[in-house]
């Protein structure tokens, strides 16, 4: 990027447009895991069934309101209007479907057992036989999976196409439209069998991307997909046109469409096998006898055979209507089933991968000293791995993992979308990329994978970083202590990276007045104790109004609270995942901005949504921010479907006492709350012992603290966000923006733009850029380890930079994301001023 012998003004100009850079390509390269993943027409699909499952789950409450009417998916048409002004998002869109399918009484998918706690354990997506539907399966039987109430049960109905090809694109988009990482396993009764079948293989040979791929395959009475077409014929039965004419006119054309479906299919597939193992049961039909499901032993990557020993007798009526001997399953076969989902479970392997001895020798030098074993700090390693540095990463903690190690709850996720968090990519066949928002228990095997490949053993934990000096060659010190024997070591090193979290420190504990009178349970809502609640059928009081809380909201209604009230001193905002995924789906222009009508209708839908949902809408809304001071967005669709069900209510105060009888607070203004569980959710008190460990209280907005010295670290949230450098007082004029205001009026800084421009110099950087990121920090744990990484390995590009940005004016442990837009500014045009003297040279 520079040439030899460059000005060190135009070496520091470089440095912060490599910045620019590395945002511009971790933006890229998230936006191309979207297009990769799903096309946005999919993310809709999956977002509008996941919306209605969760609606579902709430109607299913005895205790709920609004029962017989489902809350509206308000995402299609909003969607579609964006893009009528935007253009394509992201993905693009499918190609529309050849022929449309034929008007009839049953979806592609109908969820038909909902289990009580979301999400549920286990999935069976059942394959309905030729001429079935969502009836085809006795769902009380059914229900008797096991373990009880933890299996979630849906019926693919094939019915209303004439063409296996056409037909299997669309059952396709339907299916896929699972979205989340349930355990799942497949069922396919009769020809059913054969659809489950192609829609594997064409998973594995596009390359789909899903989370919820099953696990395992169930055949029932269906001859492998090689004989299909000369075996299974049942329309050449001697009284099949008898048998037909029974039915009306439109039954008959039913049937015969069905017919056509199956006379259409082609086995076309050079290998057979598909990646999952497959188990065959066989009743003992003519149209799949043993012989023909032994066949499947071709197909699985691990086969077994069932003999259920029962008839399929086409003399039956049941035949025609749908029906098979799956209709009401035996013991034996809802065992098997059963038992497929617990021997292949995708969670049965819960070790983490090794990452070497977490206690170990101290080396004396090494090129980096990573301080946080976190994801950031975890991250931070695997960029100077890839860049050829040693590292160690020390973590004062016993195990990796930080923030989700020690403060997640099994039931947390992560506040944003899956692309705007994702440290890990997942490519090839049978990719399974992390569900969107995802689980704790995703995140931290994810952290452990990075570790094991590119950290083993470089990693030392219960190691309390004390002090770093600089050295006169440039160098650093690092002094560390072992916990475990208290001994002191010193590291001598070229850079350090700092990934230690500054928001969330040490929990604040409160308490109330005559806490000790409550009937019910109270706990804090994270480090796992909300895990130990019984939910069910309990009113629950969640007090504080931030991620936390809503996540624990979230949680209370998932596992069947009776109704769950947020109380927040002040209100908080969320948002549907729909607004949140918008960051990643939506074009961005040249400086990164979206469309302002664009912006519009989405903001529209979610005061919608508010009002809708009958919940009580932000009141700093009214005052123009879209949040309250030094809160994040958190995101949850089961704020509103649970609103509007009645099962969740948004209010603000604070609590002076418990009640007399113990079963409620009393706020200050007066008023009750009745509950049975209180759970804590208030907040963090800041890591604040950076500044004594370096010596220092400022850093500069670019994350470096000194020559090589690094803090990467989520600000404190304000409007800075999403992007804006508008404060929340935006009346007060900070140091940075008044000296802005007197750089930009001064001839340098004139005369610097010139040369800037006479250089040749990327003038994006000039112009006022977007935050490609949302609300997540995947992206800049991303670009800024990168961007770090870059720095050091351009020594000459990093002390130009350091020389003319002038002292670092950026508190360190106060860091308001607002405060770092306007320092970045300052720094800028300190830097354009500073070229002004070799437009002297020049003259």
């Amino acid at each position: 990027m520079a040439s030899e012998g460059e000005p060190d003004e135009v070496r520091a100009i470089k440095a912060l447009i490599q910045r620019d850079y590395n945002i511009r390509e971790t933006s890229d390269r998230m936006r191309q895991w979207c297009s990769d993943r799903f096309t946005a027409d999919r993310w809709l699909d999956e977002n509008e069934r996941e919306w209605y499952a969760l609606d579902r789950l709430c109607r299913s409450r005895p205790w709920a309101t609004n029962r017989d009417k489902a809350f509206p998916y308000p995402f299609r048409e909003a969607s579609e209007r964006m893009m009528q002004i935007e253009g394509h998002w992201v993905g693009g869109l499918r190609p529309p479907a050849r022929v449309l399918r034929r008007e009839i009484n049953c979806p592609v998918v109908t969820q038909v057992c909902v289990p009580p706690i979301f999400p549920p354990e286990h999935r069976v997506l059942l394959f309905a036989p030729e001429f079935g539907t969502d009836q085809s399966f006795d769902v009380d039987l059914w229900s008797y999976l096991e373990p009880e109430d933890c299996v979630d049960l849906s019926v693919v109905c094939w019915q209303g196409w004439s063409d296996f090809s056409i037909m299997i694109e669309d059952v396709l988009n339907k299916v896929l439209a699972f979205g989340d990482g349930v355990n799942t396993v497949w069922f396919g009764q009769g020809a059913g069998a054969l659809v489950a079948y192609e829609l594997l293989k064409i998973i594995e040979t596009r390359q789909i991307q899903s989370p919820n791929l099953p696990v395992a395959l169930v055949v029932s009475d269906c001859p492998a997909p090689h004989i299909f077409s000369t075996t299974y014929r049942p329309y050449t039965a001697e009284n099949w046109a008898e048998r037909v004419a029974a039915y009306t006119d439109a039954e008959q054309r039913s049937i015969q469409e069905v017919v056509s479906t199956m006379r259409s299919y082609k086995f076309a597939h050079h290998s057979r096998k598909v990646l999952v193992p497959i188990i065959a049961c066989c009743h003992g039909s003519a149209l799949a006898d043993p012989t023909a499901m032994k066949a499947w032993a071709e197909y699985g990557q691990d086969f077994r055979i069932e003999d259920l020993s029962g008839t399929l007798d086409l003399e039956h009526d049941w035949y025609l209507e749908g029906f098979g001997p799956s209709t009401k399953p035996e013991p034996m076969l809802l065992s098997m089933i059963s038992k497929t989902c617990q021997d292949f479970c995708r969670w049965n392997e819960e070790v983490f991968p090794d990452i070497g001895p977490l206690e170990g020798s101290i080396p004396n030098q090494v090129d980096c000293v990573i301080v946080g074993a976190g994801i950031a700090g975890i991250y931070q390693a695997k960029v100077m791995a890839e860049t050829g540095k040693s590292f160690v990463v020390f973590d004062r903690y016993h195990k990796i993992g930080g923030v989700w190690e020690f403060y997640g709850n099994d039931c947390s996720r992560v506040n944003t979308s899956e692309i705007g968090y994702r440290i890990l990519e997942k490519k090839g066949q049978w990719a399974r990329p992390n569900e969107d928002h995802t689980p704790r228990r995703d995140i931290m095997r994810d952290i452990y994978e990075i570790a094991s490949t590119f950290a083993y053993d470089k990693i030392r934990c219960q190691t309390n970083v004390q002090k770093v000096e600089k050295q006169v060659d440039g160098t650093y010190l690092v002094e560390v202590q072992t916990l475990a024997d208290s001994k002191k070591h010193v590291v001598k090193t070229k850079a350090v990276s700092f990934q230690v979290n500054r928001r969330i420190g040490k929990g604040r504990k409160v308490d109330w007045q005559d806490s000790e009178k409550f009937k019910g349970t109270i706990c804090y809502g994270y480090g796992n104790e909300p895990c130990q609640l019984d939910f069910w059928n309990k009113r629950v009081l969640v007090v504080g109004a931030g991620a936390y809380a809503f996540e624990n909201v979230r949680t209370s209604v998932e596992h069947g609270c009776r109704h769950v009230t947020l109380l927040g001193r002040r209100d908080g905002t969320t948002c549907p995942k729909w607004i949140d995924m918008l960051a990643f789906l939506r074009p961005l222009d040249e400086n990164l901005q979206t469309n302002k009508a664009g912006n519009m209708i989405s903001f529209e839908v979610w005061q919608k949504c508010y009002k809708d949902a009958g919940v009580r809408t932000p009141s700093c809304w009214e005052e123009g921010l879209l949040k309250p001071h030094n809160h994040t967005i958190s995101v949850s669709d089961l704020a509103f479907i649970g609103g509007y069900h009645g099962l969740v209510d948004l209010r603000v105060g604070e609590i002076a006492r418990i009640c007399d009888d113990g079963a409620g607070v009393v706020l200050k203004d007066g008023s009750e709350i009745e509950c049975d569980t209180i759970i804590k959710c208030t907040g963090f008190h800041l890591n604040d012992e950076l500044p004594e460990v370096v010596g220092t209280s400022k850093m500069h907005s670019y994350g470096l603290i000194d020559y090589n010295l690094n803090y990467q670290a989520e600000p404190l949230l304000d409007q800075g966000q999403f992007g804006s450098s508008k404060a929340t007082d935006a009346e007060a004029e900070t140091p940075a923006l008044r000296e802005i205001n007197e750089l930009v009026q001064k001839p340098e800084f004139l005369r610097g733009l010139q040369v800037y421009k006479t250089f040749g110099l990327d003038e994006t950087l000039l112009k006022p850029q977007g935050n490609p990121f949302g609300s997540g920090q995947g992206g800049p744990i991303d670009c800024l380890s990168y961007y770090f990484a870059w720095l050091v390995d351009h020594p000459a590009e990093q002390a130009a930079l350091l020389k003319h940005s002038g002292a670092p004016a950026q508190e360190m442990v106060m860091l308001w994301s607002s405060a770092i837009g306007q320092n970045n500014s300052a720094t800028l045009v300190r830097l354009i001023s500073a070229l002004a003297a070799l437009g002297k040279d020049q003259s």
